[in-house]
């Protein structure tokens, strides 16, 4: 036999480099689309649209195909959920920042006004200030009889209660003010938690529905791959 009819009965194969007849190999044109591009990847020097593998490397090829795409669907499922862990981390980094940020800011005057108004409105301060008030009427009433320094009406007491309410009124409004711009500052962070979380969570549904087609598609090649192993082991036991 010439050299010229063996060429055309014979095809080597791209991967191993051996010879085999034609009815031994298979041609990469009539590969489907994703084995082709995977036999790309790994030969690209011997990689041709006219080439040619032998059916036990194509078997090989298959087999370690379908272990890279089980091997892919993994590491999907692994990078969404250290995504999602991010995102909870970042949730709660939040409120931690705004109230160190208010705290921070504080001014001593400030710092005083707030610790006035928490005392003006403790029931330690209002049992106090009652058993004052009724020493004082006791003591100027009962016990010191005409001696009183401050005799009924109580002149005196009215006078420290308004100048005590006078100056303790508008301390106790600039704590509830700031209080109210820390309500307001977290209030803003409320919404921009929640929508942040509302984004997160529409940006996950795609994600999701991204996954589960690409998750189909990949399934489809699996069975594909399959299909086509069980075809090459019915053709080797023939």
């Amino acid at each position: 036999m010439s050299r010229t009819s063996h060429a055309a009965i014979s095809a080597r194969c791209m991967v191993c480099g051996q010879d085999f007849r034609r009815d031994q190999c298979q041609p990469v044109a009539l590969i489907r689309p994703s084995m082709a591009l995977y036999l790309r990847e790994r030969h690209p020097d011997s990689f041709s649209p006219e080439a040619s593998i032998c059916r036990p490397c194509l078997g090989a090829a298959r087999q370690s195909h379908l272990l890279a795409q089980l091997a892919r669907e993994r590491g999907d499922l692994s990078a969404l959920e250290a995504e999602a862990s991010r995102t909870a981390a970042a949730h709660t980094a939040i409120a931690a920042h705004l109230d160190e940020t208010f705290q921070s800011s504080q001014t001593p005057a400030q710092r005083l006004a707030d610790a006035v108004a928490t005392v003006g409105g403790s029931w330690p301060f209002v049992i106090g200030f009652g058993a004052v008030l009724f020493g004082w009427i006791l003591l100027n009433s009962a016990l010191l009889g005409r001696d009183a320094f401050d005799p009924y009406p109580y002149i005196l007491l009215n006078l420290v209660l308004s100048c005590l309410a006078a100056i303790q009124a508008p301390i106790i409004m600039m704590s509830q003010n700031r209080r109210s711009v820390r309500d307001r500052m977290e209030a803003d962070e409320d919404f921009k938690v929640n929508l942040k979380a509302e984004l997160e969570v529409a940006a996950l549904h795609e994600k999701i529905d991204h996954l589960l087609y690409v998750q189909w598609e990949r399934m489809v090649e699996i069975q594909q791959t399959q299909l086509d192993l069980l075809d090459e082991l019915s053709q080797r036991r023939r």
